[in-house]
């Protein structure tokens, strides 16, 4: 059964979230405007990813469980090279994602400043996800300045990024190169991956913008890791939906 999902979400404990960067317009999002959002979207799961901080997933876990909403705990990890989604299965307890802050060495004043950067490459990072049982996704990969294809490293640090074995997806802005990432015909860059896009959403207008269509058995992080290794028949994007008609979605 496909499910309409957007796996890159912020809240206010992010400081770029709208309430921060305009503070005349006096606006203080909460965190149940955020979640009737993602309803509202017809989204049927969502991640949170603030900026090197969880500060905000407890409480989002909590209103969204009587909402039919399920709700990955991740976050956003700014890394040397680039920035990474951290995604973790739905129940898991947020010390574990504190655990992980820790390990990256962010104190709490990095907590939700995009700016602040870990001093492990982006792959390194990658191995560190995966340890704590989650999965990376690359984010924004192909976007200045943080999405670490078109970062300023150089070719042989963005190929080693590429390659490694702990990288699950890869969260594209440009639909159009989609398939050449899926079937690993990017120049310099062979290896196959699947391919999502997320909203990056920093208002709660912006949840939902981007979804994509996941084919899950279950919600929960085992569905997921298949559905990114099975991703040809499994992740559709909005426009296959377009272009396969409205009988392609269960």
């Amino acid at each position: 059964m496909y499910k309409k999902i957007d796996l890159h979400v912020h809240t206010p404990e992010s400081s770029c979230y709208v309430d921060h960067v305009m503070p005349e317009a006096n606006i203080q999002t909460s965190l149940e405007e955020i979640v009737d959002a993602a309803i509202s979207a017809g989204l049927d799961a969502i991640a949170i990813t603030d900026h090197n901080s969880v500060e905000a997933i407890e409480k989002i876990r909590e209103i969204a469980r009587g909402k039919r909403l399920y709700v990955f705990p991740g976050m956003e990890i700014s890394a040397r090279g680039g920035h990474t989604l951290a995604i973790f299965d739905v129940d898991t307890p947020v010390q574990i994602l504190h655990h992980l802050i820790e390990l990256l060495g962010f104190t709490d004043e990095a907590w939700g400043q995009g700016f602040y950067e870990t001093g492990l490459w982006l792959d390194e990072v990658f191995w560190h996800i995966e340890e704590s049982g989650g999965i990376a996704i690359a984010a924004h990969v192909d976007r200045r300045p943080k999405g670490f294809l078109a970062s300023d490293e150089p070719a042989r640090i963005k190929r080693r990024i590429h390659n490694s074995n702990y990288l699950s997806a890869l969260e594209i802005t440009i639909p159009s190169n989609r398939a050449l990432w899926q079937e690993g015909s990017m120049p310099h860059f062979p290896k196959k991956y699947a391919c999502i896009q997320g909203s990056d959403a920093h208002d709660p207008e912006e949840v939902g913008r981007r979804p994509i269509y996941i084919d899950l058995p279950t919600i929960d992080l085992a569905s997921l890791r298949l559905a990114f290794r099975e991703h040809e028949t499994r992740i559709r994007f909005p426009q296959d939906l377009a272009e396969e008609g409205s009988n392609s979605l269960p």
